[in-house]
């Protein structure tokens, strides 16, 4: 396929070539009929004239003939033939040129008073202006006849005229259209070589912006936009995949440590060897709960994780999650509480649900000071549901509290993968609404989850 640069000149000329060659039509017919018109009215001024020298001859007492032999010789016309004849079509008088024989040919009795073109053979084509007189009792016809020679070599002049014009014009136009394509399309292979150069070690790389402010620099300014949401994708993507990677060594190390320490005696308890399995199912089972939160995670970004929506009570699931998570709690001696409205209807997915309230009860927990308290209150609007978790833990840094809904951000005490509130939020985010840390405060750690109101279940 012909590039942009040859296609945009091939149009521009195009185009031109169709304006050019309709203005030369239309130039072509107007001069025509103006010259047309100009001989025509020139025709009808001698044949007037010439009218008016026969009636004075005859107002002096010539007769027919007489009076043309004085016409012809007052009224002469260069380039012209003009003829007296009779009524009955005989030729009293002739002079000009072409030559008399020539005369024999016109039609003299056609059309009187309106100019006519008649072809004769061997002599070209010509303009006759014939007219029907009786003064003083003689009646005769008065012609004058023009050749259109001359307006067919004005014709062949301004048509070969047009033509050089328009093959120069074309030609020209031709040439600057591809300058001006070459000129302005040059950023754009420019572009074109910059964005080849960028690969996957050079994500920081950028096309260069015009200081111009045209399409050209639009589009670079988009696509540099493009570069860095991908570069900051794939950033992501590695730290993902090194977090992952960090987070996965630990179980798995552990795991085949105790497997080699078991195993290098021959022979042992069966208290070592509960103990080493009870160490291996452990962090089989961290190792579980790590490989499904990224699987989940790795799904969300991927849009693969389908809603399964249905009609719930989230003051259920907070009461029957917080009932689950109470033994947990109770390790630590802390009381967990779900206070706030009750019969709170929502459309949504149970299970995704519940993982939100698990992983924002669990993450309190753990954050909470022994004997403390974590709070879930559930409250309603009339256009959002509202789940806030309060604990009464250290409370988050204020250089963290955003940092902490990225992925693998932990802290210490936690013992977490850091994966908990990434998780929430996304579910969050799924059912159209947010979570936020509402309060980082020392003494007061809370979370906010706000969801759009959802239809009724059905009783």
């Amino acid at each position: 396929m012909a590039s942009i640069r040859a296609r945009l000149t091939l149009w521009y000329t195009g185009v031109l070539v169709i304006v050019l060659v309709a203005a030369a039509l239309a130039v072509l017919v107007v001069q025509e009929r103006l010259a047309m018109q100009r001989l025509d009215d020139d025709l009808r001024r001698s044949l007037a004239t010439l009218e008016g020298v026969m009636r004075t001859e005859l107002d002096e007492g010539l007769d027919l003939r007489g009076a043309a032999a004085e016409a012809s010789t007052e009224v002469v016309v260069p380039d012209r033939t003009l003829m007296i004849t009779t009524s009955a079509g005989e030729a009293v008088a002739i002079w000009g040129a072409p030559p008399a024989a020539l005369t024999a040919a016109f039609p003299l009795r056609e059309s009187p008073g309106s100019p006519v073109t008649h072809a004769l053979p061997g002599k070209g084509s010509w303009r006759l202006l014939t007219s029907d007189v009786t003064y003083r009792e003689q009646r005769y016809v008065p012609a004058i006849a023009a050749s259109l020679a001359p307006l067919a070599a004005q014709q062949r002049e301004l048509r070969t005229a047009v033509i050089i014009g328009i093959s120069m014009a074309l030609a020209i136009a031709a040439i600057g259209g591809w300058i001006v394509g070459r000129q302005t399309l040059r950023p754009l292979g420019e572009m074109a070589r910059q964005a080849t150069s960028i690969n996957e070690r050079t994500t920081g790389a950028r096309l260069h912006v015009s200081s111009s402010r045209d399409e050209l620099a639009a589009l670079a300014s988009s696509f540099n936009a493009l570069l860095a949401r991908l570069g900051t994708a794939l950033d992501q993507q590695r730290q993902f995949m090194a977090d992952a990677s960090h987070e996965l060594r630990t179980p798995v190390s552990v795991v085949r440590t105790t497997a080699q320490v078991t195993l290098a005696r021959e022979s042992r308890g069966e208290y070592e060897y509960r103990q080493s399995f009870a160490i291996v199912a452990e962090q089989s089972a961290r190792l579980a709960r790590l490989v499904d939160a990224m699987f989940l995670l790795s799904r969300a970004e991927a849009d693969g994780v389908p809603l399964h929506r249905e009609a719930v009570y989230l003051d259920d699931i907070a009461e029957e999650t917080a009932r689950g998570l109470r033994v947990l709690a109770s390790e630590r001696d802390i009381t967990l509480a779900v206070d706030g409205a009750g019969e709170v209807a929502f459309v949504g997915d149970d299970g995704l649900l519940r993982q939100l309230v698990t992983n924002l009860l669990n993450n309190a927990i753990r954050f909470a000071r022994a004997s403390g308290v974590v709070t879930l209150s559930i409250a309603r609007t009339a256009t959002a549901v509202s789940m806030r978790v309060t604990d009464d833990g250290p409370g988050v840094p204020a250089d963290q509290r955003e940092r902490i809904f990225d992925r693998f951000v932990r802290d210490a005490q936690s013992g977490g993968a850091g994966l908990g509130l990434p998780i929430a939020r996304w579910i969050a985010e799924a059912h159209g609404g947010r979570l936020s840390l509402e309060s980082g405060e020392p003494g007061r750690t809370s979370f906010l989850v706000t969801l759009p109101t959802g239809p009724a279940p059905p009783a």
